[in-house]
C-alpha cells in the first residue's frame, strides 16, 4: 500500500496497519536540498524539485505544499523582504485599520504571482507524485487568520473589541471569500487536500471564537468541502477549549499542536476527523534520534487510535532540524504495531 492510499484510508477512518507520516517541512527542506530559501518561495520549479526531494529522502506518505504565511499578505499589494536564505518577512501589516480593506483588490490567484507560484508548484508536484503520495497544499490562512495577517494579530484582537461589529463582519466576510477563491483554484490542481491556518484563533476565549471564527470557517469550509479534495484546518498552541466549537464545521482533517494530546483532541472534536499531529517541533529540532523515537512511540501510544490519525510534528520542521530526526520519527511509524482491539 503506497503513502496515498494509507492517508486515504486514515482520512477515512478505515483501519491502517500502520499510521502514515508526513509533516509540515519548508525551511528544513531547502535546507536539507541544499536550496536557498528565497529561490524555494520564489520558483514553483524549485519549490516542486525540494519538496519531492525531501518526500524522498525520508520517505514521507505526504508532501505539503507551502510557500510561507504571507501570500494573501503580497497578493493584496502588501511589501514582502525575500533574504536569501532565510523566512520571508513584513515589516508593516498591510491595514491600519479594518476598514482599509475596502480599498483592497480581489485578486484572480492563477495571475497573482504569490499564488500562481503555489499554484504551479502543486500542479508538478501532482504529476510528479500525486499518484503514490498524498498531496496536501496550503492555502496560507482561513478567513480569521488572515485578518490576523492583514491587520496583525494584536490590533485585530484589540479590533474585537474596540471597533463596531458589522464593520467586523463585512471585513470578516471579504476574508472568507478571498479564503473561498484562492481554495477553488488549489483544488483545481488537482491536490487531495487543501489546508489552511486558524493559528491565533486559540488565543481567543470560547464565546470570541463562537463569534469570529466559527460562522466564517464553517462558510469556508462548507463551500469548499465535497470537491474530491479534503479540507484541513491548522489551529496553534493549546486549542482545547475551542476544539468543541469546531464540531459541526465539516474538515475532514484537524492538525493540532503538541499543547493538545492525540487522545483529548479526538474526544473533543467529532470522531469523523482525521487528526493529524503532534510530535513537539522544540523536542524534534533539541534531542536525539533515539529520543524522537522513543516519543513518537509514546504518542502513537497514548493516543489509544486505531485510524484517523497522520502522525507528524505539531507544526513546521525547524530549519536547523537533524535528518536524522526526522529519520527517527518515520521509523516509529513504521515500528509501532496497532494492537488489534483498539477502537479509533
Amino acid at each position: 500500500m503506497n503513502g496515498l492510499e494509507l492517508v486515504r484510508k486514515a482520512v477515512h477512518g478505515e483501519r491502517v496497519e500502520r499510521f502514515p507520516v508526513f509533516p509540515i517541512s519548508i525551511a528544513a527542506a531547502a535546507r536539507h536540498a541544499r536550496v536557498h530559501q528565497r529561490d524555494y518561495f520564489l520558483d514553483p520549479g524549485t519549490m516542486a524539485e525540494t519538496l519531492l526531494t525531501e518526500r524522498s529522502t525520508f520517505d514521507f506518505d505526504g508532501i505539503y505544499v507551502s510557500k510561507d504565511n504571507w501570500v494573501f499578505h503580497e497578493a493584496l499589494g502588501g511589501k514582502l523582504e525575500y533574504p536569501e536564505d532565510d523566512e520571508t518577512k513584513s515589516s508593516s501589516p498591510l491595514l491600519e485599520s479594518v476598514g482599509g480593506y475596502t480599498k483592497l483588490p480581489f485578486p484572480n490567484p492563477a495571475d497573482t504571482p504569490p499564488m500562481r507560484r503555489v499554484l504551479e508548484s502543486a500542479r508538478i508536484v501532482m504529476k510528479r507524485a500525486g499518484d503514490d503520495s498524498y498531496i496536501q497544499a496550503n492555502i496560507d490562512s482561513g478567513p480569521f487568520g488572515l485578518a490576523c495577517i492583514l491587520r496583525s494579530v494584536q490590533a485585530f484582537m484589540y479590533d474585537l473589541y474596540d471597533q463596531n461589529e458589522q464593520t467586523l463582519t463585512q471585513f470578516l466576510e471579504y476574508c472568507t471569500d478571498l479564503v473561498i477563491a484562492y481554495g477553488e483554484a488549489m483544488i483545481s490542481t488537482g491536490v487531495h487536500g487543501i489546508q489552511m491556518g486558524e493559528s491565533a484563533s486559540s488565543l481567543l476565549t470560547p464565546n470570541l471564537f463562537e463569534r469570529f471564527v466559527v460562522p466564517y470557517l464553517g462558510r469556508a469550509v462548507d463551500t469548499l468541502k465535497g470537491r474530491g479534495c479534503d479540507v484541513w484546518v491548522h489551529v496553534c498552541g493549546n486549542s482545547s477549549h475551542v476544539l468543541p466549537l469546531m464540531r459541526e464545521i465539516p474538515i475532514a482533517g484537524l492538525e493540532i499542536d503538541a499543547a493538545v494530546p492525540l487522545a483529548e483532541a479526538r474526544r473533543l472534536i467529532r470522531p469523523e476527523v482525521c487528526l493529524k499531529g503532534n510530535l513537539n517541533t522544540s523536542f524534534l529540532l533539541q534531542e536525539t534520534p533515539g529520543a524522537v523515537y522513543d516519543e513518537s512511540l509514546r504518542l502513537l501510544e497514548a493516543s489509544g487510535m486505531t485510524s484517523g490519525l497522520v502522525f507528524s510534528p505539531g507544526c513546521g520542521v525547524p530549519k536547523m532540524t537533524p535528518p536524522e530526526n526526522l529519520d527517527a520519527m518515520v521509523r516509529a511509524c513504521r515500528d509501532f504495531v496497532i494492537p488489534a482491539n483498539r477502537h479509533g
